[in-house]
């Protein structure tokens, strides 16, 4: 059994800060910095996964993992089912060691990646954020992220300013906007599953909605397919096969930069309140993550 030793894990330096390529339903870009600790192949089952949090948000205490595939110079990560998690927490104690079996794991070199795309991911509690840094980051911070650190307390204090004047010229007139806003329930649930008649995989997406009572107001769902070369792609998009394949009321929204056709359209449930189709989801297979938003 191989192992490698501290010293050489930590002059290697296996993590890296990414920009966001898009993370929500419709491709929006999100201004979060991601920092990948590490990637890494199970050799077992040539299964890759990775280790990330959020910059700026190590007080809480989460540590995100995933499968995750490399595209040009982009990290695809995807969640993962619960029984890949024995592996994942051993590839972390052995990290954390500086002692990696590398009969078992294999390193990935990330240093050719720019930003990572966020389909789904997976999340555990993890108090130990700054230990995973210090053997994972270099210390120099990237020019455009001291930028952005720059501008925005500038931002900030102008925004402090325009607020003091408006508080003091129309205090009568104030309202907290928080008063006439209400609070709904909202749930994202995801699912890799694979399409027989085109042979591939892709990832379904249902946002379901709920009103005051708790009821299911709307289920969206979009379906995202990834293509795996242009040629495929531009194929399936001039000659529209979505028609041919896809029997579905819907929009169809093509990505040449991602290579992504995705398929937005409604659905419906007999099943109306948020517990029961929560459950109905998980029993499923799909992962959820509980949400709001306001009206």
């Amino acid at each position: 059994m191989v192992y490698l030793k501290k010293n050489r894990l930590g002059e290697r330096m296996n993590g890296k800060i990414l920009k966001i390529s898009s993370n929500d339903l419709y491709g929006n870009v999100d201004e979060r910095q991601v920092v990948v600790f590490a990637c890494f192949n199970h050799i077992k089952y040539m299964n890759k996964y990775v280790l990330f949090t959020f910059l700026g948000e190590y007080n809480k205490k989460k540590l995100y993992y995933g499968s995750v595939h490399v595209k040009d110079d982009s990290l695809v990560i995807f969640s993962v089912k619960n029984d890949v998690i024995n592996y994942i927490n051993t590839f972390i104690n052995e990290y954390m060691q500086g002692r990696i079996n590398t009969n078992e794991y294999q390193i990935m070199n990330i240093s050719s990646i720019n930003k990572v795309v966020l389909v789904s991911y997976s999340e555990m509690n993890f108090d130990k954020l700054s230990e995973l840094d210090a053997l994972s980051i270099k210390k120099e911070v990237p020019k455009e992220i001291l930028q952005e650190k720059e501008k925005k307390p500038v931002f900030l204090y102008l925004v402090l300013i325009v607020l003091i004047l408006l508080l003091v010229g129309i205090t009568y007139f104030y309202i907290n906007p928080e008063a006439f806003q209400v609070k709904y329930k909202s749930l994202e649930c995801t699912q890799e599953k694979y399409n027989d008649d085109l042979m591939m995989e892709y990832v379904e997406k249902r946002t379901v909605t709920f009103d005051k009572k708790d009821k299911i107001d709307k289920i969206e769902v979009i379906d995202i397919y990834t293509f795996s070369d242009e040629e495929e792609y531009a194929s399936f998009r001039d000659n529209e096969k979505q028609n041919e394949y896809f029997k579905v009321d819907g929009t169809f929204k093509y990505n040449d930069n991602s290579l992504e056709l995705r398929i937005i359209y409604q659905d419906s449930s007999i099943i109306d309140s948020y517990d029961e189709i929560k459950g109905y989801f998980e029993k499923e297979g799909y992962d959820c993550i509980e949400g709001y938003y306001y009206e």
